[in-house]
This record gives C-alpha cells, sequence and structure tokens, in this order.
C-alpha cells in the first residue's frame, strides 16, 4: 500500500526562536485563513501564546480538549500543550506568541494552575481596549518585516506588562476549581510545583519520584500521559528557562550561570542549553539584549 506523504510520526514542535530573536510575535488578526489552519494542523509550541478575541466565534482544540471562544474572550496555551482550530467564523483580535523566559514567575503559576481546566474567559469590551491599546503599541514597535524598531529591552518590558494584564484576568475570575481531578492530573500538578521549587538542587528524576514517593516509571507514564513530555523534559526546561532569565536579567558569565544552578560542569551546562533552546547560551543573550 502507498504510504501517504503527509504521515506524521510525531507531533510537530513550532519554536519561536526561529521566527524572531526577540522571543515576542504581536498581530492583530481578521477572519483566520482556514487553508493556513488546515496548514497548521495539531501541534506544539515551545512558547506562550496569548489570544485576545473583539468578535467572532472559535473552537480551540487544546491537549484534546474543545474550547468555544464567542465574543470579546481571552484564551491562552502553553508550551508543549498540542493545539488546532477546527473552526473559526467571522473572527477579530489579537494574537501574542512569548518565549517562557519572558514570562514572570507569578505570570506562568496563574495560567499553570489553570491548565487542567482550561477555558475561554469571557471578559468586558473595556478590557479588550485596554489590552488592544497594548497590543498595539507593540506591534508600532516593529517594522512590516518584523524588525524591531526600538531596544529589546523596552520592548520586553511592554511585553510583560501585557502579560501581566492578561494574567490578572484570570486571576480575578476566581474560577471555580473542580474538585474531581483525576489522580494522574494531581500527580503530575504535584510533580510540577516541585520542579518548580526544586529545580537547582534536584536534577535527577528519580529524586522527584523518591521525593513524591512513586516508583520513576510510574511517574514518567504518568506525566508523560498528561503533558506529551517525560519529567526529565520538564526538569530541562525549568533550569533552562531559569538560565534564560539570569542571561537576560544579569551580567554573570555563562560559568557563573551553571554554578548557580547547581552545575559544576559548565561545559556539560552549555551543551544542556543548547539542546534545549537550539541556541548556546552566549547566542541567547546577544539575540535578546540587542
Amino acid at each position: 500500500m502507498k504510504q501517504s506523504k503527509d504521515k506524521r510520526t510525531s507531533i510537530p514542535v513550532h519554536k519561536l526562536q526561529e521566527r524572531t530573536s526577540l522571543g515576542i510575535q504581536v498581530r492583530y488578526f481578521v477572519n483566520f485563513n482556514k487553508q493556513d489552519i488546515r496548514k497548521l494542523g495539531a501541534h506544539r509550541d515551545d512558547h506562550y501564546i496569548l489570544i485576545i478575541q473583539e468578535y467572532g466565534n472559535s473552537k480551540v482544540n487544546i491537549d484534546f480538549k474543545t474550547i468555544m471562544v464567542s465574543g470579546c474572550a481571552a484564551f491562552f496555551i502553553l508550551p508543549g500543550q498540542v493545539h488546532y482550530v477546527p473552526e473559526s467564523e467571522e473572527t477579530a483580535g489579537w494574537f501574542m506568541a512569548i518565549d517562557s523566559s519572558l514570562v514572570d514567575k507569578s505570570y506562568q503559576q496563574i495560567f499553570e494552575e489553570l491548565a487542567l481546566h482550561q477555558q475561554a474567559l469571557a471578559i468586558s469590551t473595556e478590557k479588550v481596549d485596554q489590552l488592544a491599546k497594548c497590543a498595539g503599541l507593540l506591534c508600532d514597535m516593529f517594522d512590516d518585516a518584523e524588525q524591531a524598531l526600538m531596544p529589546g529591552t523596552v520592548i520586553h518590558s511592554l511585553a510583560s506588562a501585557y502579560v501581566g494584564i492578561f494574567a490578572d484576568l484570570y486571576k480575578s475570575s476566581n474560577p471555580e476549581k473542580d474538585k474531581q481531578n483525576l489522580r494522574p492530573e494531581i500527580i503530575t500538578s504535584e510533580f510540577r510545583k516541585l520542579v518548580s521549587s526544586q529545580f537547582k538542587t534536584l536534577k535527577n528524576p528519580s529524586q522527584y519520584a523518591d521525593t513524591l514517593s512513586l516508583s520513576l516509571s510510574y511517574l514518567n507514564e504518568v506525566v508523560k500521559a498528561v503533558t506529551g513530555f517525560p519529567v526529565s523534559y520538564w526538569i530541562h526546561q525549568e533550569i533552562i528557562l531559569e538560565a534564560k532569565r539570569m542571561l537576560y536579567y544579569s551580567d554573570l558569565s555563562v560559568k557563573q550561570i551553571a554554578f548557580s544552578l547547581g552545575y559544576d560542569d559548565h561545559a556539560y551546562f552549555s551543551r544542556l542549553f543548547t539542546k534545549v533552546s537550539g541556541i548556546s547560551a552566549v547566542r541567547f543573550r546577544k539575540d535578546y539584549r540587542e
């Protein structure tokens, strides 16, 4: 039997670094192009996506859950979540893609706590206008070829303010928590919180399994089933995310950053950074500080 040319052996991962060196894209959209949507298909991103819909109706499938987006609404997609848009009718709004290293940790926690029961959030036209003005200012900082017209630090500061307003919409809504969480989701949530607080001292997946009083094989199975990635992926992501923050916000050398993150062998750390990020630590600092 002839094999289909479109057959995929894995879900593609879209990397923001391949589209921009500043770690941020902001665009205004009117009516998603259906052909473009089909071309994208189901995929993961290595960055956050924040959407403000001004009007229209959309369906977004995120990790096999369909989210209805109607009228003035906000919704987000976390790094690693499999998603696609099966339907979009007469919509308009703002799209932001932003690197995890540019998202404040407190904002990340808000999004991650809601991720297991993700939903679109209905918002007022006043809030839409507020976010639209901020997004418009960000767009004005790039030319038609998406080249920055302002220093990266200025762009990133405004982008952080935008993300903060967006995150506060969800925090202020106080959505009712579903008390019937499945055990795998609870374990995964506990694991992710543990990684967030202990990644500088705990590097080995077996250490997390021992701390959670679980076998490594079971923890790995559960985390991969819920998130699509193994335990080691999330440990490395947290470590490299912190490294990116230090590269951007401090003047520490790569060697000093490696030591501060618990690595005695800075050469190994440098190789790990390049493997996880797709670029070297030195290149990351140069690109983001220009």
